[in-house]
């Protein structure tokens, strides 16, 4: 999708420009530019033109290696748990919270035994160095 028809669709979705936006129910951290080679190649939809508006209108893919695309990339709960396991999450509902609480234990949990984990091998390493 061209950052034209993106901007279109955002403004016809959200005419106040408020809302919250996501990908994939995840909060944008940042929106950069690179170059089509940068961490592999990135991903094209074909579409048809006929079946515009339609359910489903790709028809194929294509696979670019040359040129610039603009990334829109994401950081989630559990991307900042684990930097920082302590970290505060709220839930706005009793609902939010019956159906993440348990979620966010266990990424909190899982993010603690990594972190556990490098700080022992880091001081194996360091005592073989002594």
């Amino acid at each position: 999708m061209k950052t034209n028809e993106l901007i279109r669709r955002l403004q016809e979705a959200d005419p106040s420009g408020e809302m919250e936006v996501t990908v994939g129910k995840t909060d944008i951290h940042f929106i950069g530019r690179s170059p089509a080679y940068w961490d592999g190649c990135y991903q094209i939809l074909k579409r048809d033109p006929a079946l515009e508006g339609k359910c489903y209108n790709i028809i194929g893919a294509e696979i670019r290696s040359e040129g610039s695309h603009i990334c829109i990339n994401t950081h989630s709960v559990e991307d900042i748990l684990d930097e920082n396991p302590d970290a505060p999450v709220t839930f706005d509902s009793e609902y939010a919270a019956r159906h993440y609480r348990e979620r966010v234990d266990e990424w909190r949990s899982e993010a603690r035994k990594i972190i556990a984990s490098v700080r022992a091998q880091s001081d194996v390493k360091r005592g073989s160095d002594e």
